[in-house]
């Protein structure tokens, strides 16, 4: 069985959609739940308070020292009672809120770019990751337009000693390069300087292109290239991406799980699946949809 991050992952959207609504309902049934409970401590709490106040409790103790110790201590004991079931609602929703943001993110991210792309590129990519991820956009279409290519993320290798691991595309701050075409010389490096910045903070981007079908075996080297190169690079990863004809029901799994268990410099990396049909699939899909005359 899954555990509870992975119930956020790269599934359907229906399927999201009905985990979200559970887990809201859940989390406002045990918040009104608890809620009940702090209003009802709260209120004794009150009127002990007014008991106290007007000495109505002189009469079942002696001491009216021994009466501010009783009410001290009950006061102390029903706050407790109170901060703990409190406390452990705030870090249980800050998670679920958490998880809910990513899988927005995610999911908005790969709609966007799905969406944006004609057809499974390189080029197609990285027109629509402009279009869809707003932390860098400005800057990387900027940079796009002072420059004639960008063969400088295509096709990248990076030699980590043991191996040497290819990108099909890698945009972080060490390959952005001063532009030219367009733009003169001073403008284009200040484009280049504000892209390089946005990188180190945002991360890199790396993304695969699969032409054909994308399965379990295809994520697992992804993710192992993306730690080779947080190693290699000592650079984080912002945002990963595997681009192919059609995603598994096993490559998401193994997605979810990389999700779950993020770790080796990629505690912040999204991983996105992203299924983008040839338009040759595309015409056989309609024409086995389409009614026989």
């Amino acid at each position: 069985m899954n555990d509870k991050s992975s119930d956020y992952g790269l599934s359907s959207s229906t399927i999201l959609t009905s985990r979200f609504g559970y887990e809201s309902t859940r989390l406002i049934q045990l918040a009104q739940k608890n809620l009940y409970i702090i209003i009802g401590l709260i209120g004794a709490i009150v009127v002990l308070s007014i008991l106290n106040i007007f000495g109505a409790l002189d009469y079942f103790v002696i001491s009216s020292e021994k009466v501010d110790k009783i009410v001290d201590v009950i006061l102390l004991l029903v706050l407790i009672v109170v901060l703990v079931p409190l406390t452990l609602l705030l870090f249980r929703s800050r998670n679920i809120l958490d998880r809910w943001t990513e899988m927005f993110e995610r999911n908005t991210i790969a709609t966007g770019m799905a969406i944006a792309m004609n057809k499974r590129s390189k080029e197609e990519a990285i027109h629509a990751l402009v279009q869809a991820v707003d932390e860098i956009c400005g800057p990387l279409e900027e940079y796009i337009t002072s420059k004639s290519d960008l063969k400088e993320f295509y096709d990248v290798s990076i030699d980590d000693g043991d191996t040497r691991t290819k990108y099909d595309i890698l945009i972080d701050s060490s390959h952005v390069v001063n532009g030219s075409g367009n733009a003169s010389k001073s403008n284009s490096k200040n484009k280049s300087i504000q892209l390089k910045k946005v990188l180190e903070d945002y991360g890199a981007v790396i993304m695969k292109i699969v032409d054909g079908h994308v399965d379990k075996n295809v994520v697992v080297s992804f993710v192992s290239s993306l730690t080779r190169y947080v190693y290699t690079s000592k650079k984080r990863v912002g945002l990963s991406i595997i681009i192919g004809e059609e995603i598994s029901p096993e490559a998401r799994e193994a997605a979810n799980n990389f999700i779950s268990k993020r770790g080796h410099g990629l505690s912040n990396t999204l991983i996105l699946l992203i299924d983008k049909p040839s338009n040759t699939s595309i015409s056989q899909q309609q024409q086995t949809l389409s009614p026989l005359d």
